[in-house]
């Protein structure tokens, strides 16, 4: 029985779907499971923050998929998540799970200086030695992420970027891979703890995806810088707590200085979904 949280998500579906395919026995775990039903196996309720609800559905797991998805709309986006990395670890540990992948991101090895990424640091420390065999799965930025835009380049023909140069290209990845790679290390127990790099097939930069776009949209989308104080106001606007946008902001500003690439020397593997792929999805979908 493997255990899988965030079905919900584009990350934890695709990772279900996977293992669905492989005839693998599988337990779903959702905050609200109504919003699981039809997934074609069992579903429990599960909350990060209640570590009880969790160690009751990781029980007698041969791996588990976890995850963090910090709280949008904390006041403290970095305490409150550390109370849930806590939770989902004591779980992992109470529950015995022999192997978990866990699913954290490029930078997450920094202690600071990395934006919103420094929760996943956090996780990472809470999950050390939680498991027999342990694996941190290390994405770059998802190329999903571009969906959040689209309106403006639908509209005025403008692509925003919180990133200071359109032309640099970044390691990025899509969700789909994401999920893909994590039932692949789910299949791959190993004694101890290791970290797995994980980028798309190419990096992108804003400009490579304002062409795309174009074409796409039969119009021309130009990418355009975006400032600090307007990023964290578009994202505010669209639902995000105050603390949680200045975090995804000190996100951008790490990625520019370079902080966030991916350390030599590392698991590095690479996905097959391509922005164009995503970008052609997220606009059909619009």
């Amino acid at each position: 029985m493997f255990v899988i949280m965030g079905v919900t998500g584009k990350v934890g579906g695709a990772a279900l779907e996977a293992l669905k395919q492989r005839g693998i026995a599988l337990r779903a775990v959702a905050r609200d499971p109504a919003r699981a039903q039809g997934l074609g196996v069992e579903t429990v309720r599960g909350d990060a923050s209640q570590t009880e609800s969790l160690v009751a559905a990781f029980a007698g797991a041969q791996a588990a998929f976890v995850m963090l998805v910090p709280p949008y709309q904390a006041q403290d986006v970095v305490a409150d998540s550390r109370a849930m990395a806590q939770s989902i670890a004591d779980a992992v540990r109470t529950a015995r799970v022999p192997h978990v992948v866990a699913l954290s991101s490029v930078g997450a090895h920094l202690r600071e200086g990395n934006g919103i990424v420094q929760v996943l640091h956090d996780f990472e420390a809470a999950l050390a030695d939680a498991a027999p065999s342990l694996v941190f799965l290390r994405p770059g930025e998802f190329l999903e992420n571009w969906a959040g835009v689209l309106p403006a380049a639908r509209e005025a023909g403008v692509l925003p970027s919180g990133k200071a140069a359109l032309d640099k290209r970044h390691e990025a990845v899509s969700a789909l891979d994401v999920g893909r790679v994590a039932a692949d290390l789910l299949l791959e127990p190993r004694p101890g703890t290791r970290a797995v790099d994980l980028a798309g097939p190419a990096p992108c930069s804003a400009q490579d995806a304002a062409a795309i776009l174009s074409r796409l949209l039969g119009k021309p989308v130009t990418a355009v810088p975006s400032s600090r104080e307007l990023s964290v106001a578009a994202l505010v606007a669209a639902g995000l707590g105050a603390d949680y946008a200045a975090k995804l902001a000190d996100l951008d500003e790490a990625i520019d200085a370079g902080r966030l690439d991916f350390p030599a020397g590392g698991d590095l593997r690479r996905g097959t979904v391509t922005l164009e792929a995503v970008l052609r999805r997220l606009v059909g979908a619009a």
